[in-house]
């Protein structure tokens, strides 16, 4: 489903990501964690070309960008981003559309259907995140909890490949962040392909086939949620997880 090969990435003469290489399998959940400044969320925006990697490559489903001096064209960056879909610490839902309206645009301006049809299908995907009875609201009426769900209805609206989620509960109020992560666990029990940047251990734990801990740019330690969590093998992963508890 995703390979990622000797990724590289720099911001000037700051090196952020150093060969980089690991692989999420179809159905596969992975969770990156490590400290601030550690490359999680650059490593993720890479995989959506957010972010351009400097060396390496990339393949999602059957396409497979690699990059170094020159940039991939915007047929490469479209195709590879038509697999994923993306959803931020930061809400980013338009703030002049309903709930319903934010959802349909994407698909109606990417894919032409016609938007009779994509207000069913969003309809839809309201009820399965429980924002159904909210779909003429506008983001400003709206809890924290009950924005990023409409957000993460929205990149569903793609029917991506795989799933990006850049610390989905980091700008949420402690009490919201359970109806959230509810509804990311459920997408893993449907079998939903997932990149998870999160601090949330427990949630880690629970959801993760895969752990990834990162550290200055590069992937420390990998293995299951239990052995990575419970049973670190490298000392920076050890401390890490220290330090999470201690909070």
């Amino acid at each position: 489903m995703i390979t990622v090969s000797n990724l590289n990435k720099k911001f000037d003469d700051l090196t952020v990501l150093e060969s980089i290489n690991f692989s999420v399998k179809k159905g596969e959940v992975v969770c990156l964690i490590g400290p601030s400044g550690s490359g999680k969320t650059t490593l993720l925006r890479c995989l959506n070309l957010l972010e351009i990697p400097n060396a390496g490559s990339i393949m999602i489903g059957d396409k497979t960008v690699s990059f170094g001096k020159k940039a991939p064209s915007k047929k490469d960056t479209r195709e590879l981003r038509n697999f994923s879909g993306m959803v931020f610490q930061g809400f980013h839902l338009f703030p002049h559309k309903t709930v319903i309206e934010n959802i349909i645009e994407a698909p109606l301006i990417v894919k032409k259907k016609k938007k009779e049809e994509l207000i069913r299908e969003g309809e839809a995907l309201l009820k399965k995140v429980g924002m159904f009875e909210h779909r003429d609201k506008y983001p400003d009426s709206l809890s924290g909890g009950q924005q990023q769900r409409t957000a993460i209805a929205r990149a569903l609206m793609m029917k991506p490949e795989v799933m990006l989620f850049d610390e989905p509960t980091s700008a949420l109020d402690p009490q919201l962040v359970g109806e959230v992560l509810r509804v990311i666990e459920d997408l893993a029990k449907e079998g939903q392909t997932m990149v998870i940047v999160t601090h949330e251990m427990s949630f880690a734990r629970r959801i993760a086939d895969k752990v990834l801990f990162m550290d200055g740019g590069y992937i420390v330690e990998e293995g299951s949620a239990k052995q990575v969590l419970e049973q670190p093998s490298e000392e920076q992963t050890k401390k890490f997880l220290q330090m999470i508890e201690d909070e």
